[in-house]
């Protein structure tokens, strides 16, 4: 099997994955079900335009099976992110195929009869899922905003630490420090939470009122559902902060200092890593690159601040024991 073949068969195996996990989506949820099936039958149409291809030049495809691990993942990554997430996922690799198909299409082998056809049809996924399904806009917002509040913590008390371990010997008293630095921020990013969605909210309210001055009973709902806003999101940026913030702290607790800041370091690096691949995803932009980009960022300023702890423990003689 010479390249060329090798590649339609890879092909010829995302269908069939995607064909599957849409089946599965369909059994799973209800209001998904038509719009699930209608996808698979296109995916099931695409792998049988790579299977014709194949099986023209005697290529066996009968054996020919889904990517189970695939499968797999995405059965437990919904769990994680939820359905409008996973959608947004879908979609990523929905692009992806289609730029395969169309550097496979440019190059010199991918004259075959038909494609330009099924690229068109790839692209005409993303008008299926706006069209025919609730993304919960306002849910993934919410998880981004989470998301992004449990970055703030992540990145400023490891950064905190990492200066206070170049000139606090106790491990003890370093964690002790994090958890005054994680409350102040706390405070900090609750109070600037609460102060610019109370704005928002009283603008909306305002509007609301103007536009409907003589109906205004009618949107009591609407504005009873604005009035709220300022609390859940000033109740959402202290978890998601609190939570960004023990991850660094923990190690603390129960390593000696120069163990717990490198433990810490790879910690928030994961953890950066995946809810900035989560906000990548929910935006519809590179997740990798951005994934990465965050992680060095917040290693990055754990190294500064380390530096600089450093530098005021050798020039001026500043330690802790």
């Amino acid at each position: 099997m010479n390249y060329d073949q090798k590649m339609r068969l890879s092909f010829l195996r995302d269908e069939l994955t995607d064909m599957t996990f849409y089946i599965y989506l369909s059994n799973r949820f209800n209001d998904m079900r038509e719009t699930m099936i209608k996808l698979s039958k296109i995916e099931r149409k695409h792998s049988e335009f790579w299977r014709k291809s194949l099986e023209s030049e005697g290529i066996e495809t009968k054996n020919v099976t889904p990517r189970r691990l695939k499968i797999i993942f995405l059965k437990i990554i919904i769990l994680f992110i939820g359905r409008s997430l996973t959608i947004n996922l879908l979609e990523h690799g929905e692009y992806s195929s289609i730029i395969k198909y169309k550097n496979y299409m440019e190059s010199s082998n991918g004259n075959i009869k038909g494609l330009r056809e099924l690229i068109t049809e790839e692209m005409q996924h993303e008008d299926i899922f706006e069209s025919d399904i609730d993304r919960s806009a306002q849910k993934i917002d919410r998880s981004r905003d989470f998301l992004y509040g449990m970055s703030d913590g992540l990145v400023e008390v490891l950064a905190a630490l990492a200066g206070l371990t170049a000139i606090i010997d106790n491990h003890i008293l370093i964690a002790l420090s994090g958890v005054v630095i994680g409350i102040s921020g706390t405070f900090s990013m609750t109070l600037g939470a609460y102060l610019s969605q109370k704005t928002e909210s009283d603008y909306k309210i305002t509007r609301i009122k103007k536009i409907n001055i003589f109906n205004i009973k009618n949107e009591s709902k609407r504005i009873d559902e604005y009035k709220k806003e300022a609390n859940s999101s000033a109740l959402a940026t202290a978890i998601s902060y609190v939570i960004g913030a023990v991850i660094p702290i923990l190690p603390f607790v129960f390593l000696y200092k120069y163990y717990a800041i490198m433990l810490s370091v790879f910690l928030v690096a994961m953890a950066q890593g995946i809810s900035n691949s989560i906000i990548s995803l929910s935006m519809g932009i590179a997740i990798i690159k951005n994934a990465i980009r965050a992680s060095m960022l917040a290693l990055g300023a754990a190294l500064v601040t380390f530096l600089i702890g450093y530098m005021f423990h050798i020039v001026f003689h500043i330690s802790v024991i």
